[in-house]
């Protein structure tokens, strides 16, 4: 198992959890959005009843989510929408990417805005990262202060390997792209793979979110 996955610790004893961090920012950002009931949840997570059940009381435990009566199911809670404002801190733009970077996969983007005076992080480690978190492959892009795109490695040119995409690239996202961002497109075999490996990734790569984001977990 991946070092770089990490696993809630929920048992008395130190038991590992039947879910992950990106598990849990996962049910965050999408119950921060609409409530949502338990099944629905379980859906959008790929988890089983259990493991849902187990991260939910885990989150009422911690202040992250609060049972909402009714039929709506469960809304964010104190802690989850200070979560959710340290999140909103690294990411600009997040959704399904509708475009096939890589045949056979579902893709997710998420617009990472890059905190001033931070090193940047190579492509690489944000690549094992994702990959842990169950991507199939990754693109990386670079948004300049012209609003093109760009690999972080110069000496690679986007029209060479995707000659279409800066055509169509306002279309793909949900607001106005800005510059100094950072573009993360994750592929997976499903959708709700890449969101999670998407959203945990843009924040395990960005250490002082990161931090503060585990604080709460």
């Amino acid at each position: 198992m991946s070092k770089i996955v990490n696993w809630i610790k929920t048992g008395k004893r130190g038991a590992r959890a039947e879910f992950t961090d990106s598990d849990l920012l996962t049910a965050l950002i999408l119950i921060s959005k609409e409530s949502m009931g338990r099944y629905k949840l379980q859906e959008k997570l790929l988890l089983s009843e259990s493991s849902t059940k187990s991260l939910l009381n885990y989150c009422k435990s911690k202040n992250l989510l609060t049972t909402t009566p009714g039929r709506t199911g469960h809304s964010i809670a104190e802690n989850g929408k200070k979560v959710i404002d340290l999140v909103n801190q690294r990411l600009y733009d997040y959704g399904d990417f509708n475009y096939q970077a890589f045949e056979n996969k579902q893709h997710y983007f998420t617009s990472l805005k890059c905190l001033k005076n931070k090193q940047k992080d190579p492509s690489w480690k944000i690549r094992d990262i994702a990959i842990a978190y169950g991507a199939e492959a990754i693109l990386l892009f670079e948004i300049t202060e012209d609003l093109t795109i760009k690999f972080p490695e110069n000496e690679i040119q986007v029209l060479n390997y995707f000659p279409d995409l800066e055509l169509k690239m306002k279309s793909l996202f949900n607001k106005p792209i800005q510059k100094q961002t950072k573009i993360l497109i994750v592929a997976a075999n499903s959708i709700e793979l890449a969101r999670k490996s998407a959203l945990i990734t843009a924040i395990h790569s960005e250490s002082t979110i990161r931090n503060k984001v585990q604080f709460y977990f």
